[in-house]
């Protein structure tokens, strides 16, 4: 039984990928709003319910791996080791982040930018996403260090390492400041980012 219900869910993922794949170079393609839902299911040879079954929106689908990265890293700081601070498992989450996608070919990163920065639906999602991490992450910051509910800590630290985490990103969605950086330059600015919050959350949350 187990082995079945271990074969139905590679199947829905495989389901769940392949619709994905097939919208992202539709997307690419036709650009973010002149594809429809219906489009991409007749695309991947699927029903519309069955996009519907696995995405709930059209966002969704471009977003859907962001989405699993951002659920990842809330998982990753609730189970760390005993005696593993929050700042540690976040550091080692981004630059796990950053080196998968530099293997992102420099078509695929530019199609991404493009179609994200043309639909403010997107944009919008795209920001939700971020959000709804910071405030999963400051609620677990709070659980765990006993903070009161008005307490504003684990909500700045929350936001700080969210920022942080962001950096691994900025490959694919493009630096702040408009600049291009290379993998190697994006892994060792991350480094230094979280070696200057060392000096401060170095010991914050460090599990007992």
């Amino acid at each position: 039984m187990s082995q079945d219900l271990g074969l139905r869910e590679r199947k829905k993922l495989e389901t769940r990928r392949a619709i994905a794949d097939v919208a992202m170079d539709m997307f690419a393609e036709r650009g973010f709003d002149a594809v429809t839902v219906a489009d991409i299911a007749a695309a991947a040879n699927v029903s519309t319910k069955t996009v519907f079954n696995y995405f709930a929106t059209k966002e969704d689908i471009f977003l859907h791996r962001r989405e699993l990265i951002e659920e990842d890293l809330v998982r990753a700081v609730r189970s760390r080791a005993p005696g593993e601070s929050i700042l540690s498992v976040v550091r080692a989450h981004t630059l796990e982040t950053a080196e998968r996608l530099r293997h992102v070919s420099p078509e695929r990163r530019a199609a991404y930018r493009k179609i994200l920065q043309s639909a403010p639906t997107l944009l919008t999602r795209f920001r939700q996403l971020a959000q709804n991490r910071e405030e999963a992450l400051a609620r677990l910051l709070a659980e765990e260090t006993g903070a009161d509910g008005d307490e504003v800590e684990p909500f700045i630290v929350a936001a700080l390492l969210g920022v942080l985490n962001r950096l691994a990103f900025c490959g694919v969605t493009g630096w702040p400041n408009g600049k291009r950086r290379t993998p190697v330059k994006i892994t060792e600015e991350i480094e230094s980012a979280f070696t200057l919050l060392e000096r401060g959350l170095g010991n914050y949350g460090v599990k007992k």
